[in-house]
Order: C-alpha cells, then sequence, then structure tokens
C-alpha cells in the first residue's frame, strides 16, 4: 500500500494540472470571440477626386485643373505629372477607427503604344488645382513610392494599394495632400506613349477610392 501513495499522488497532482489548464483554455477562448464581436469592417468608396490636375513641363506656366483628363508622360522635355486628392469625410470613419484596406482606382481613357511604369508617390506638401509645373517643382513628396504598376496597351482601370498611406491620414500620423503619378521607362514618345485618365470633370470612370475599416 505504501507504494501505491505516490502514484496517487501524482495521479491527482496531474488531474489538477489538466483542469487548471482546461479552465485557462477556456477563458482565452472567450477573450477571443468577445473580441471578434466588437469588430466591423465598413466598406467606402469615395467616387471622384477632391481635387485632380496634371502639370506639363513644355507648358511649364499652365494649370489644367478643369481638364477632363489626368495625363501622364515620360518624355523627357515635355514630362506631366497627374496629381489627385481625396475627402475622406463622407465615410465617416470614427476616432480611432483603422483602415484595413484602401485601393485607389483609375480608369486608362487613352492607353500607351508601350508597355512602361506607373509609380504614384504619397505628395507631402499642400497643392490646389491652380498647381503649374514650375509650382509642382517647389513641392515635398514622400522618401519612397507608394506603389507600381505596369501599364498596359489597352484602357481599364488600373489600380494602386495605398492603405498605409490612408490609414496614416485618418490615424493623424500625415496630412492629406494625396498623391501624383509619374511614367517611367524607356525614352517616350509624346504622340504615342502618353497616357490619359479620366479626372473627376470627366462625367464618367472618376477617380475612386475604395477603402475598408474597423469601426
Amino acid at each position: 500500500m505504501k507504494r501505491l501513495l505516490p502514484i496517487v499522488a501524482i495521479a491527482a497532482a496531474a488531474g489538477c494540472a489538466t483542469a487548471g489548464f482546461a479552465a485557462s483554455l477556456n477563458v482565452s477562448s472567450w477573450h477571443l470571440w468577445a473580441g471578434s464581436q466588437t469588430l466591423a469592417k465598413t466598406p467606402c468608396t469615395v467616387a471622384g477626386a477632391a481635387a485632380d490636375t496634371f502639370v506639363n513641363q513644355a507648358s511649364p506656366t499652365a494649370a489644367n485643373g478643369g481638364a477632363t483628363t489626368l495625363d501622364v508622360l515620360a518624355d523627357g522635355g515635355s514630362q506631366r505629372w497627374a496629381f489627385l486628392r481625396f475627402d475622406l469625410s463622407s465615410c465617416a470613419i470614427p476616432a480611432g477607427g483603422g483602415v484595413d484596406q484602401a485601393t485607389l482606382r483609375l480608369y486608362v481613357t487613352r492607353p500607351p503604344a508601350r508597355s512602361f511604369t506607373l509609380t504614384l508617390t504619397r505628395v507631402v506638401s499642400s497643392w490646389t488645382t491652380g498647381l503649374t509645373w514650375n509650382a509642382a517643382q517647389s513641392l515635398s513628396f514622400a522618401p519612397s513610392s507608394t506603389d507600381q504598376t505596369a501599364s498596359g496597351t489597352s484602357a481599364g482601370w488600373v489600380t494602386f494599394t495605398v492603405t498605409g498611406d490612408v490609414d496614416d491620414v485618418v490615424q493623424g500620423f500625415s496630412t492629406n495632400n494625396g498623391w501624383y503619378l509619374t511614367a517611367s521607362g524607356s525614352t517616350q514618345n509624346a504622340n504615342k506613349d502618353l497616357i490619359q485618365l479620366s479626372s473627376s470633370s470627366a462625367g464618367s470612370n472618376a477617380p475612386q477610392l475604395v477603402l475598408t475599416y474597423a469601426s
């Protein structure tokens, strides 16, 4: 009988450990379930930019804020950059709400003759639709591009993932100055390789910012 006592004691201790582990697992599972119930994913699409324009190196003092297209060209001496900024207030994102996904959608109305790269970069300085090429040279931009996409040779939507940029604006880490769009690739020809995208003044296929946020 004396030899059985340690075995009984070990079994009892093991039973207590198992019960303790099961209790902690139940509590953790309850917390995970309860937390998931408080998170709601809300979609929002902002159709049309609050401001958009393009600047043209060949016409350095011209403003194009009322144009129906956003022109982008990589040609040396006649580069064109597009600028756009969205108003997020229509999404009614609550204070402390985080952006889970944000996608910029732009519609190519005139595709280039050859495929090359479109680069979207966050603008740090403030600007208006009266922006000119000369004034754009004084703007500040983020140190690295937000996103890149390969341009094809047909019309249609192109998309850029901008989740980090939009979330930083919502969280108050950066000011909402939008982005600018540039092109790069082999030496371009303005007659063949000009890219034109629908602006907010076009009346159809306007720029879109599609996002989902936690509330």
